[in-house]
Order: C-alpha cells, then sequence, then structure tokens
C-alpha cells in the first residue's frame, strides 16, 4: 500500500520536473524571429461550424489584420452550419481577397482543413477558429518567426485570462510549459485556435483525427522547428464552463488516437518522443494514481492513527472544493478537482472500452 503512495508521490515529482529538463536543454538560438514571415503572402482560414454570434466580429478582425499584410487572402470555410451562418458569410462573398466554401455535408474539421489548404495561394498558411478573440496586431506576430527557415509553425499564445478577465491556474501551467518548450523550438502541439505554418509543411489529415492540432504539430517536427509567439495571445470563453466530462474524455481519446496509430510518432527524434510522453500523457496517471493513494490511505487508516488522519484530510479536500467559491484560490481549487475527477472518469472508460475491444479506440 505504502508503494502505491510512494509512486504517486514520485510520479507528481517527475511531471513538475519537466520544466527544469526544458532549461536544461539547448535553445533554439539566432534566426529572424523579429522579422516578417509573411513576404509570400499569408492565406487565413477561418473554420466556422454553428458559430454565428462570433462571426462578424471575427470575420471584420482578420479582414482589418489583413489589410496590412500585402498580397493576404481570406478563405473561410463552414462545414454544413445549421444556425444560420451563412447568412452572415454570405455578406462577404463579393468582398476582394474573401474566397468562400460553404460545404453542403458535415464533414469534420479535417475534411475542411485539407480542402482550405488545397484553395490557399500564398506561402503562409494561418489557421483561425471561430470563437476566440484575437489581439491586435496577432497576424504579423504569428507569421513573424517563420522568416528564421529553421521555422515549420507557429502557436499563438492562449489568454490564461477569459472574456471576464477570469484567470486560469491551468492554463498558466500550460503557457509556462509551451514557453519553455518554444525555447528549444519544440513546442509539443501548437493552440488549435490560431497558429500559422509553412504550406509546404502541410500534411493533409487523415479523416477522424481528433486532435488534428497536435496531430500536425507533430508531423511537422520530423523536420522542422516549432515555436509560441507569446504576445499573440487568443482569449477564450470562461475556462471553467469549457472542461466539461465530454470534452476531457474526447481530449484523452485523441491522446490514446495518436499513440496507438503510431504513424504519427514515425520520424520523431528521441527527445521529441520523450517531451511528447512527458507534456501529454505523464501527467494522465496523475489522477489515477491519486485515486489508488487515496484507497490505500483509507486501507492503512484502518491499522494506523497517523494514516486516519490523513485519510480524513484527503476526504474533507473534495468537500471543501466543490463547494460555492468564496474566495479565488477556492475557485481554482474546486477547477482542479473537477478536472482531475473527469480525467479519472475519462481515463477508466477508455481503458475499459479499450480492454472490451481488443485495443481499438
Amino acid at each position: 500500500m505504502t508503494l502505491i503512495l510512494w509512486f504517486t508521490l514520485a510520479l507528481i515529482a517527475a511531471y513538475l520536473f519537466y520544466p527544469a529538463a526544458l532549461w536544461l536543454m539547448k535553445p533554439l538560438n539566432g534566426g529572424n524571429s523579429g522579422a516578417n514571415g509573411s513576404s509570400g503572402g499569408v492565406s487565413v482560414i477561418l473554420l466556422t461550424y454553428n458559430g454565428r454570434p462570433y462571426l462578424e466580429a471575427k470575420i471584420g478582425q482578420l479582414l482589418h489584420e489583413l489589410s496590412a499584410i500585402p498580397g493576404g487572402e481570406l478563405i473561410i470555410v463552414d462545414d454544413h452550419s445549421t444556425d444560420g451562418s451563412s447568412e452572415v458569410i454570405e455578406r462577404y462573398r463579393s468582398h476582394p481577397g474573401v474566397t468562400l466554401l460553404l460545404k453542403r455535408v458535415h464533414t469534420g474539421i479535417a475534411d475542411s482543413m485539407n480542402t482550405a489548404v488545397a484553395m490557399a495561394t500564398c506561402d503562409t498558411v494561418v489557421f483561425c477558429d471561430q470563437r476566440q478573440k484575437l489581439s491586435e496586431g496577432c497576424l504579423q506576430r504569428i507569421t513573424g518567426p517563420l522568416a528564421d527557415p529553421r521555422v515549420g509553425a507557429v502557436s499563438g499564445c492562449l489568454s490564461h485570462l477569459d472574456r471576464g478577465d477570469k484567470d486560469s491556474m491551468l492554463r498558466r501551467h500550460e503557457n509556462f510549459l509551451k514557453t519553455m518548450e518554444s525555447r528549444t523550438g519544440c513546442v509539443i502541439g501548437v493552440y488549435g485556435p490560431f497558429y500559422a505554418i509553412r504550406k509546404e509543411c502541410y500534411v493533409q489529415i487523415p479523416e477522424g483525427i481528433i486532435l488534428d492540432d497536435l496531430w500536425l504539430s507533430l508531423r511537422i517536427l520530423r523536420s522542422k522547428k516549432i515555436v509560441m509567439e507569446k504576445e499573440c495571445t487568443i482569449t477564450d470563453d470562461d475556462h471553467a464552463m469549457l472542461y466539461d466530462y465530454q470534452r476531457t474524455r474526447r481530449y484523452l481519446f485523441g491522446l490514446m488516437q495518436i499513440l496507438a496509430g503510431r504513424g504519427a510518432l514515425r520520424g520523431l527524434g528521441l527527445r521529441q518522443r520523450i517531451m511528447l510522453l512527458w507534456h501529454k500523457y505523464l501527467r494522465l496517471l496523475i489522477p489515477v494514481a491519486l485515486f489508488a493513494s487515496y484507497v490505500s490511505t483509507g486501507v492503512l487508516a484502518m491499522h494506523s492513527v497517523a494514516f486516519l488522519v490523513v485519510f480524513v484530510l484527503l476526504t474533507l479536500a473534495p468537500g471543501i472544493a466543490i463547494l460555492p467559491s468564496v474566495t479565488r484560490w477556492h475557485a481554482r481549487l474546486g477547477n482542479l478537482f473537477r478536472m482531475n475527477v473527469f480525467y479519472l472518469l475519462a481515463f477508466t472508460d477508455i481503458l475499459s472500452r479499450y480492454v472490451r475491444t481488443g485495443g481499438k479506440p
């Protein structure tokens, strides 16, 4: 039983050591990261699906950003929305530099991306989702690092503050990890809502891929570097509302899909594979280990007063976390606890499904 507790502590310590390991790696020096990397023009691809409330503002901002880049174009691909999004999009059909594609069948994001890139006429492609708000000057910032020929993709930075200025401790942590990875030129997965790539680096995304941004990033890392532009901020809706069980479950399915398929890992260097497992997969074991430690502590509590005290404290902590938030730190604790429960349930569900289907997602 105590072995489980030590294993859990070792797991947490190993995960927390990841930033230190990144700091010890050789940084990506030189290059022309401050220059404009969009000399061949920029094809901005806006992917939409049932996002009517966001479209007017998002299209307006992207056109404003494109006005500062000669030879730029905006390609809007709507994946057969049913909320009237087409009415908003159609207003821009005759706008110069805008190309519209309103699909008659909902085929998913991978098909939308593949089709849009085939339509793009510029050397640089920027993918953009419909919901998030982008910082001023984001288009020039996101393409700037591509002036360095070693860089194949640039990720925006998903703000730790949401639209209501609520802070997310989890988002701060993820941004910190990606900042450290960017220092080495090896960001393990761009932020999907806004990122730029060299068109020559794009690889057709297979149908059914869930985490298209991570899958594409791993393909690019075979031959190029990926960095994050911290000054290009992406602001999303309430972080707590976005982290629900279905989203968590889908994310875990996507990670298992990439690991099981192995095709995305082929061609990666040893260091990149270690970083992928360390950053994306190691932390998934922590909720499972914590639950196992809780059960083990309960068993040991029947024979030890010290473990009984620890078990009572561990039992009270979740109760305190799920109470209505009274402070900012209390809210963060509640969100952290909720996320760990989601991960534990989703991990259990996916593992049982893999057992039942013989290793198939």
